[in-house]
């Protein structure tokens, strides 16, 4: 069940994708937009190379006959690992870089949201709509990273299933 290799090439594959992903996220902030926001998307799009990468590489030096969910597994311990680093890295940069960084996701959020307010009331209602736009003001660093880990990990399901098909025998 628990297989070394599959770790170690996730943990090789993963931190090298997070190192990506975070340094595409400080050249978004860098050229001043804002990181978090929709712009941020284009911070994804290194997890599916890697994925690919990563089960290549272990098709080619460790199981050449690799089935369905062993590909999975090491797709999935990449996204991991990809998510793990990147939100840790997340975390510290905005800590470092001081409070506007969270300041201006929350001013781009509660913009977007005055934007389409008729339809998200339309949609969630208006208590809901109500509790969060005011939810806005209490985003921290950490509910931030949290946030960023868990959307890079489910991006990551889903590229490591794909390419787990992709590769089985």
């Amino acid at each position: 069940m628990f297989n070394q290799t599959i770790i170690r090439v996730g943990i090789r594959y993963g931190v090298l994708c997070g190192l990506v992903c975070f340094a595409l996220v400080l050249v978004l902030y860098f050229t001043g937009t804002n990181p978090f926001g929709d712009m941020g998307r284009i911070t994804y799009l290194p997890i599916p190379v890697f994925i690919f990468l990563a089960i290549r590489y272990y098709k080619l030096f460790n199981d050449t006959e690799i089935g369905f969910l062993r590909g999975l597994r090491v797709g999935l311990s990449v996204s991991f690992y990809t998510a793990l680093s990147a939100a840790m890295l997340v975390f510290v940069f905005i800590y470092l870089a001081g409070p506007q960084v969270l300041q201006q996701h929350i001013a781009e959020m509660k913009a977007l949201l005055a934007e389409t307010r008729e339809e998200q009331i339309r949609i969630v209602g208006e208590r809901l709509f109500e509790e969060g736009y005011k939810a806005l003001d209490s985003i921290t660093p950490s509910m931030l990273a949290a946030d960023d880990f868990v959307r890079r990990i489910f991006a990551g399901g889903i590229f490591s299933v794909v390419a787990a098909m992709f590769f089985r025998k």
